[in-house]
């Protein structure tokens, strides 16, 4: 395979031979397994099989769609090629298809639908299509940018090998296609052994992914001195790109589980090859990683849409970290059974090791993240739970979204509160739309951006944000998050939250320093979520769940405007939802409710001021609020101070009940003699 003009495709050479021969022995599946693999793939995943035969089927017709779980960069609209497959071809303007295309993921399902059929005609368009792309695709200056660059690279040389593991007994193989493929690999390895952005290559993911094939390329083509460089940036990423509460510093969920995966398959291969690349220190990282994952699962287990991130189900990885990390915790986020990819992966040993690993029970309640600026509290690890996400954290690389102090929010199982995601990479507005903190549940000066975007990747500016302070007692929870992304204009954000059990949510924010002339919280709902305006403010129904919401203003009754927004689940996929946003005019704080309903029960919020307990002093607006919320036979005392205690308004409280903090909270219904402080 040339690299300056088309390659010529010949016969093996004597290395290649052998290479070829210990790869079919090291890795490769014989028909008596490829069957049993088949067979554990019918019987617990049909879907799956499905989807693989519905993606093998098209491809053989040169029809390209891409969405299987975990393509970066999905496509709702097929591309068919007629004649000749155009490799190089870029839809509706967007790079990524070509991308996506050139990473040859389908390639697998082919090996995938060889197993489940027995067809050859499947192996045989394995071979045909690696025989063209190796033809017609050389690394040329001017194929760089598009279909050689170092990221798919790495992904395109591990996925050639899996492929090829699946088929390398069928006579579709022949002496040119075996050579062809390891033309192939070994271009794949010059590149990425000659990697140019060895320094962009540390820092991002793109490095860990690119490491990870060279790893893979190292053994195949009896490399030592591939695999010594692949270990070594491998390695580096894992003390330096990942946090030490085991999220990637990128801040998105999807960009963390592509290093995971990564990491995963690098394990995966070391044990083939009998390597250890990893301290037992590095190897804890790498279970962190996978802890993390597991942590942020919505009750419907999938990543949460932050940053550029897509609704995708993590079970999978799970499962897979599990079987790697022999790690029961881990297992206990994963699948019953072992996942559908890894069956082809690991085998019938690989599912026997699966299902005798026991999984440990997992305990619900509150995790930090206190690096990434992330809160979860979830009522149970069931399709059913109360869920509670909050982000306040660092912007991360280019895949960061400005969502500071973002809320998430789901009620027996249905989202309420979700993030809008990504839908593009492509510089169009909608971009720019779903990247703004416009697009997520946070607070801002009406009509102005903190951070505008500079491009589809960068910023205009990097606001800090500050560490978040957590409290739980008994069922009541406190979060606060605050950021400066209007400090040029003398301005700084405080949002405070509190929720009671799960029938309680209050959000309140402040902006402190210079008044701004209007104030405003946004909050967007899942697609099931239908909104409708009341006297009161607004109430929301689900399929599973209903609430209403009261928006105040320094304690009086706030704005409320319903509308619609943009929300985009998948890449290249765009849908509208419900939007509310509460406005405040020349205050400096809104308090927002959301309050589940009990059947037809009403809900009510009442402002009550806040006085303190010693002198009688009555506590302004600005200084402090205090509510009373009933809902069916709860009625809590909640209270807000916009100040430091004291100065003689230091024992503060609503309706005779007092105490000495900033944020407190109280069950009027049980006669309480003080204020539970969940902020001093």
């Amino acid at each position: 395979m040339g690299e300056g003009a088309k390659g010529r495709v010949n016969m093996p050479d004597e290395r290649q031979r052998r290479l070829w021969d210990r790869f079919r022995e090291k890795m490769g599946v014989s028909a008596a397994e490829r069957e049993k693999r088949a067979d554990l793939s019918r019987k617990y995943w049909p879907e799956d099989c499905k989807r693989t035969m519905k993606t093998a089927d098209e491809v053989l017709e040169h029809t390209f769609l891409f969405q299987l779980p975990w393509d970066m960069e999905q496509t709702q609209e097929p591309v068919h090629f007629p004649e000749k497959i155009h490799w190089k071809y870029v839809l509706n303007e967007d790079p990524e298809f070509a991308y996506q295309m050139n990473r040859h993921r389908y390639w697998i399902c082919l090996g995938q639908a060889y197993g489940l059929t027995g067809e050859e005609k499947y192996a045989g368009e394995l071979a045909f299509q690696l025989k063209d792309w190796v033809s017609n695709v050389p690394l040329t200056e001017e194929n760089e940018s598009l279909v050689w660059r170092t990221l798919e690279a790495g992904l395109r040389a591990d996925y050639w090998v899996r492929a090829m593991a699946l088929c390398a007994d069928s006579p579709a193989m022949t002496e040119e296609v075996i050579s062809a493929f390891w033309e192939g690999l070994e271009v794949h390895a010059k590149r990425l052994f000659d990697n140019p952005k060895t320094g962009f290559s540390r820092k991002s993911n793109w490095g860990v992914m690119e490491f990870a094939g060279l790893y893979v390329l190292g053994f195949l083509l009896d490399r030592e001195d591939y695999v010594e460089r692949s270990c070594r940036y491998l390695r580096h990423g894992l003390h330096v790109q990942v946090m030490d509460d085991g999220m990637h510093w990128e801040a998105s969920p999807m960009y963390h589980n592509e290093v995971l995966m990564a990491y995963l398959e690098v394990l995966r291969v070391a044990g083939i090859w009998g390597d250890e690349p990893f301290s037992r220190e590095e190897i804890r990282v790498i279970e962190n990683m996978a802890m993390a994952t597991m942590n942020l699962m919505t009750p419907a287990k999938c990543q949460p849409m932050i940053g550029d991130s897509d609704d995708t189900d993590v079970r999978d990885l799970l499962s897979q970290g599990a079987l790697i990390l022999k790690n029961g915790q881990i297992r206990a986020g994963g699948f019953e059974n072992l996942d559908y990819e890894s069956i082809w992966l690991f085998g019938t040993e690989g599912f026997r090791e699966y299902q005798e690993l026991k999984a440990m029970k997992l305990e619900a309640g509150l995790v930090e993240f206190p690096d990434s600026g992330q809160v979860i509290l979830r009522s149970s690890w069931e399709r059913n739970a109360d869920w509670l996400y909050f982000i306040n954290g660092p912007l991360g690389g280019g895949h960061g979204h400005q969502d500071k102090l973002h809320l998430g929010f789901w009620m027996n199982g249905e989202e309420v509160l979700t993030d809008s995601g990504r839908y593009t990479y492509t510089d169009v507005p909608v971009r720019y739309e779903l990247k703004a903190a416009r697009a997520h549940n946070v607070p801002m000066i009406r009509g102005l951006e903190y951070a505008d975007s500079k491009d589809t990747w960068t910023y205009e500016a990097l606001p800090q944000c500050f560490p978040n302070q957590v409290c739980r007692k008994g069922e009541y929870l406190f979060v606060e998050g605050t950021h400066g992304g209007y400090e040029d204009r003398g301005i700084f954000i405080r949002r405070r939250i509190v929720a009671v059990g799960w029938d309680i949510l209050a959000v309140s924010d402040t902006f402190f320093g210079n008044e701004p002339k209007e104030i405003m919280q946004s909050f967007h709902f899942g697609e099931t979520i239908r909104l409708s305006e009341t006297m009161d403010g607004a109430a929301g129904t689900g399929e599973t769940c209903g609430f209403e919401m009261r928006g105040f203003a320094e304690g009086e009754k706030a704005s409320m405007e319903l509308g619609t927004a943009p929300i985009s689940r998948h890449y290249n996929q765009l849908g509208r939802t419900e939007e509310l946003v509460v406005n405040g005019k020349d205050v400096r704080t809104l308090t927002t409710f959301l309050v589940r309903r009990q059947g037809n029960e009403h809900v009510k919020i009442s402002k009550e001021t806040v006085c303190n307990g010693v002198n009688g002093y009555r506590l302004m607006p600005g200084e402090a609020e205090g509510y009373v919320i009933e809902t069916g036979s709860r009625k809590i005392g909640l209270v807000f101070l916009h100040q430091e205690v004291g100065n003689q308004a230091d024992y503060n409280g609503i309706c005779g009940i007092c105490g000495l903090g900033r944020t407190m909270v109280c069950d009027l219904a049980g006669e309480p003699e003080y204020m539970t402080v969940l902020q001093w």
